[in-house]
């Protein structure tokens, strides 16, 4: 037998023999006869084991790069609003590229290029007031816009108004939001995959380029961001023991509480907040043995307390200021106190994100409403979800993180289409929270599903009897053979039945791969690029803008912004179309038409309805326009359109407008002599007209 030797130490040369050869020249030397055994590779670093999130140089290189794109695009004024459609709403015979680097604008988001960014722009040139009655009444801009208060510490997206000029300012609060996301979803998923780099990365890339969240202008994408980076440091807050870091996690928790409580949109917060709280508790029963004890539980009580009670001090003149506001907000018909119970259903149907790609912003079933509102996420949970049972039972273990993700995605469900009773409804504040609205957190609910159990089932392959296997994959193409069965019928005939070919086969490959029992060789890998390529064409869903130029430089907003400077006191009215109030109001004067958060009773319906008579007309959000109506008794009508709008009529020389001092009226079209006999017209524009009060 041969003697047992040292085993070679991984990744060492083993010595070369000697080889005993005839003389030779001195001046030749004979080549050295390598091993025959391979050298094994260097193999790769592993994390520490008491590394929650390891930062390897290519984690750091992923951030930074994530943050060098978020300031490349804000010292190159891009971002992802439509303002460039302005070119073709209102045209002043400038290019209609204006302000466009690629891309489409897209009409849809009206939000954005009509209400918000004209409120932003008027807010800004007015000095950043805490009021301003061109947004409405009260302290509205406290709620809406950016604001000279000591909230503002709260509030990511407005803080480069405060170094930077306006339109960085404006391209940093618009790609704070993805870049927020991106960063915070990345290091979600490092954390909860045990640092899986390529599955973190395309965890937070899914969420970024789902339609959910890019078709509503990657409004929910800070919510979403927000709940991850919550989740995070409260994980290395239960884990700390040094008291620095302690006073550090404790003052960065309560900040990012208050940053995600201060976005004030319930129906996405209070869902959002369930998934990631349901999912933290999942975490800490699942790491119980290293979490518990916890380690210096009363000075991180202590921390915290103290925290809380710094974001108390700020937040304690902010509500001071707002609370009228506040009251009036909740007050109003729309969208004031929402009391839903749930079941009223999908606006598009559970699985139409399958087929996203047979439909645009112009082509999209009409019992759909629009492109936005039908957007959401994959959703594989239909499939996940039995087979994480299964990954249970085989495995005789739970994995409660991710019970606790498939637990959300079933009570969401049974919200949209179920509902609940009143009592929990209100009780658990999902009365807030509008099935249509309930779409994308649960949504992202699907997401989180998804990567955990792919993060779960990277060795937990099971061997099955081949019946069991064959079942599963039936399972599958019946799933998806429905899907493609309910979308024809859903479509209005958009889609016909032999178009869903391709979808069928697509997404029965990416869910047999979800099938942990049959052996696929790079599994997570396919899945995550069969996934990225399909969700990559989402991006062409906004445009590439820059700047505020289509806005700020079209010829009408100029000639309106003069008139301003010269008498920023005077009040304006727009008689007919509502875009035009829209580039009024972004001019930064005080006007009656326009969109108004919540109306203003004290400067304008004191004088237009003094005895509130028609108060559940106006006190809403709502688009607001005028029109000429003379009666011969100074009549008011105040009619409400529908939800979010209101038609102000009454005679455009009514005394009234002296007491509202509006000394400057627009006219969309050539106004008759009874309208303008009290005037003068001071620019025509086209078939625009400006006029100025007699005196």
């Amino acid at each position: 037998m041969a003697k047992k030797g040292k085993k070679p130490i991984a990744g060492a040369v083993r010595p070369v023999a000697t080889v005993s050869t005839p003389p030779q020249s001195p001046s030749v030397k004979l080549p050295v006869t390598p091993s025959s055994e391979p050298i094994p590779p260097k193999p790769r670093p592993t994390p520490p084991s008491d590394a929650l999130i390891w930062f390897d140089k290519r984690v750091k290189w992923t951030l930074g790069a994530f943050a060098g794109l978020f300031l490349l695009f804000v010292l190159l004024k891009w971002h992802y609003v439509s303002l460039p459609i302005w070119n073709t709403i209102l045209p002043d015979g400038s290019a209609p590229t204006r302000g466009l680097v690629a891309g489409t604008p897209k009409q849809i988001r009206m939000d954005d290029y009509a209400v918000g960014a004209p409120w932003i722009i008027s807010n800004v040139i007015n000095g950043f007031p805490e009021e301003n009655e061109a947004i409405g009444g009260l302290k509205t801009p406290l709620l809406t816009v950016p604001v000279k208060h000591p909230v503002s510490i709260f509030k990511i997206g407005y803080w480069g108004f405060s170094f930077l000029d306006a339109e960085r300012g404006y391209a940093w609060m618009y790609d704070s939001s993805p870049f927020v996301l991106v960063i915070s979803a990345f290091l979600f998923f490092l954390l909860v995959s045990r640092n899986q780099y390529w599955l973190s990365l395309t965890g937070a890339l899914t969420l970024l380029f789902s339609s959910g969240t890019v078709r509503w202008s990657f409004i929910p994408s800070a919510i979403i961001g927000y709940c991850c980076a919550a989740f995070v440091v409260a994980v290395y807050l239960f884990y700390e023991r040094k008291p620095l870091r302690i006073a550090l996690f404790s003052l960065l928790l309560i900040w990012i509480v208050c940053v995600y409580a201060l976005i004030l949109y319930p129906p996405y917060q209070i869902p959002l907040a369930y998934l990631f709280g349901m999912a933290l508790v999942g975490y800490i029963i699942n790491n119980r043995q290293t979490i518990f004890p916890l380690k210096a539980v009363g000075l991180k009580l202590v921390m915290l307390a103290g925290a809380v009670g710094l974001a108390a001090l700020v937040l304690s003149s902010f509500f001071s200021d707002v609370q009228e506001t506040l009251k009036a907000v909740t007050s109003t018909v729309y969208p004031g106190q929402r009391s839903e119970t749930g079941g009223t259903g999908f606006i598009a149907n559970w699985y139409s994100e399958y087929y996203s790609w047979f439909f645009s912003d112009q082509v999209f079933p009409k019992s759909w409403l629009n492109i936005c509102e039908l957007s959401h996420y994959l959703n594989f949970a239909p499939v996940i979800i039995p087979l994480t049972i299964a990954l249970f039972v085989l495995n005789r273990r739970i994995d409660w993180m991710l019970a606790a993700a498939a637990l959300f995605v079933v009570l969401m469900w049974i919200w949209i289409e179920i509902g609940f009773p009143a009592g929990l409804a209100k009780t658990s504040l999902m009365s807030m929270v509008p099935t249509r609205r309930a779409q994308i957190p649960m949504g992202v609910g699907c997401i989180v599903l998804l990567f955990l159990y792919l993060g779960s089932i990277r060795d937990a392959y099971q061997q099955v009897p081949l019946w069991a296997n064959a079942l599963a994959i039936a399972g599958v193409i019946a799933f998806v053979a429905y899907t493609a069965y309910v979308n024809v019928n859903d479509s209005d005939g958009l889609i016909k039945p032999y178009q869903t070919f391709m979808p069928v086969v697509f997404f029965s490959l990416m869910n047999a791969l979800l099938v942990f029992t049959i052996p696929f060789r790079y599994r997570t890998a396919i899945f995550c690029a069969g996934l990225l390529i399909f969700l990559l064409p989402n991006l062409k869903a906004n445009p590439l803008s820059k700047g505020l130029s289509p806005i700020t430089d079209n010829s009408f907003y100029k000639t309106v912004r003069q008139l301003v400077v010269q008498d920023p006191q005077a009040r304006w009215l727009v008689n007919g179309s509502q875009f035009i109030s829209y580039m009024v109001t972004a001019t930064g004067a005080k006007q009656i038409t326009g969109v108004k958060y919540i109306p203003d009773r004290r400067h304008i319906f004191s004088v237009l309805d003094p005895q509130m008579k028609r108060d559940s007309a106006y006190n809403r959000y709502a688009h607001v326009t005028n029109q000429s109506y003379i009666d011969g008794k100074d009549s008011v009508i105040i009619v409400n359109q529908y939800e979010d709008g209101y038609v102000i009529a009454m005679d455009p020389c009514s005394p009234r407008m002296k007491k509202l001092n509006v000394k400057y009226q627009v006219f969309d079209h050539q106004p008759q002599p009874v309208e303008v006999r009290c005037m003068k017209s001071v620019a025509t524009l086209g078939s625009l007209t400006i006029y100025q009060a007699n005196p």
